[in-house]
This record gives C-alpha cells, sequence and structure tokens, in this order.
C-alpha cells in the first residue's frame, strides 16, 4: 500500500532525509536518494511525496519506489480525520496512564509500609532516568541513520522496572509505537517486571534486599 507525506528534511551532501506522513499519528520515514522509482529533480524540503514503506536492516521505516507528486495528487486532511486519530489514541493511552500511576504508587507504598527497600526504589527511578534517555538516544540514531541502541538493552530497562518510562518516551517521541514484534515484548517485560517486584516482596526471597 502506498502512502503520501512531505520532505520534511533533507540532507543534499549525504542524498537522505526524513518523509512526515500526511497522517500525523505516524511516525517519519527515512528517504535515501537512491529509493526514488525514476530519475528527476533533486528533492527539496516541503515536496509532496508518494511511496511504500518497508523496515530495513535498522528496524526503521524506510521509503522505496518513491515518486514526486502533483498539488492534485496530493491527498486532502480534513479536520475530522486529523482529529479522530488523536482522539483514538487518547483513550487508548488512558488505561496505560492509569496502570503506570498505580505501579509507582504502590512502590511508594510497599516501600513505606517496608515491604520493599528503599533501595529498590531508588534503583528503579535511576532505571526510568536511564529508559528515557536511552529511548532518545535510539530516536536521534534513526533520524540521523546512525548505530542504533539494541531492542535487548530497551527491553532490559523496561524489565528492570523502567516500562513506564519506556511507555512515556514512545509517545513523547513518537518511537516504537507500531513496530512489531517490539510492542509485544514490551509488554511481556511489564509483566515479568511486575512477577520480580511480587517476588521481592514474597517469602521466597532469600536476598532480602
Amino acid at each position: 500500500m502506498r502512502d503520501q507525506g512531505r520532505l520534511v528534511e533533507w540532507f543534499d551532501d549525504k542524498g537522505y532525509g526524513f518523509i512526515q506522513p500526511n497522517d500525523e499519528s505516524k511516525g517519519r520515514v527515512f528517504l535515501h536518494i537512491k529509493d526514488f522509482a525514476r530519475q528527476g529533480p533533486r528533492p527539496i524540503v516541503g515536496c509532496a511525496l508518494e511511496y511504500v514503506v518497508q523496515l530495513d536492516g535498522q528496524g526503521r521505516y524506510k521509503a522505496i519506489q518513491v515518486t514526486y507528486l502533483k498539488a492534485s495528487q496530493t491527498q486532502k486532511k480534513t479536520h475530522s480525520s486529523t482529529i479522530q486519530p488523536n482522539k483514538q489514541s487518547t483513550s487508548k493511552l488512558q488505561p496505560m496512564q492509569i496502570f503506570a500511576i498505580i505501579y509507582i504508587l504502590a512502590l511508594a507504598i510497599l516501600t513505606v509500609s517496608g515491604f520493599l527497600s528503599g533501595m529498590v526504589l531508588l534503583f528503579i527511578s535511576i532505571i526510568n532516568v536511564m529508559t528515557y534517555w536511552f529511548y532518545g538516544q535510539d530516536k536521534e540514531a534513526a533520524q540521523n541513520g546512525n548505530r542504533r541502541v539494541p531492542e535487548n538493552t530497551l527491553h532490559l530497562l523496561s524489565f528492570l522496572g523502567g516500562w513506564p518510562a519506556a511507555w512515556l518516551a514512545q509517545q513523547r517521541l513518537r518511537h516504537k509505537t507500531q513496530k512489531q514484534p517490539f510492542r509485544k515484548i514490551y509488554f511481556c517485560t511489564i509483566g515479568l517486571n511486575i512477577l520480580l517486584i511480587l517476588w521481592l516482596i514474597s517469602p521466597l526471597n532469600v536476598l532480602k534486599f
């Protein structure tokens, strides 16, 4: 299926840039000069393009079979089409917001009650800061074509308690919100982290930290 968007960033000396799809709920797409379907003028920022999206070896969205669009061919964005996705995304995000708040409050209550060590709460807080930073670095690397942060690193941070910050980074940075199976594994790390917390406060924990 072909998609449409506009070129929002272009590095002519390097021959690549980024497309913002007309559907603003989608993240930016990487574009290389060699992926145009046929030769034409050098692209400039703001030009309308039509393309096919695929995942490259680095896990980023890449445009192929790219063609230029005339003004008459550009899909018009209506007010309803821009507002409706936002309503849907808001309704989907609310459960995760509530769940993250409950998780943080539960950790605080367990710490105050003495069931959980204050060092564990401090550790999880640091992990969350690290998680958001790593997501930001991965987003920047994806945009600049640099070496990416390994997905296993992001999943490990989520498992260690950084999943609230991971979710926040996904929404704020519009990063890793559509990629599969990354999303499925991410939700698995949340469940595993909850099991880890339950083990820490259970009599089965012989480490007592």
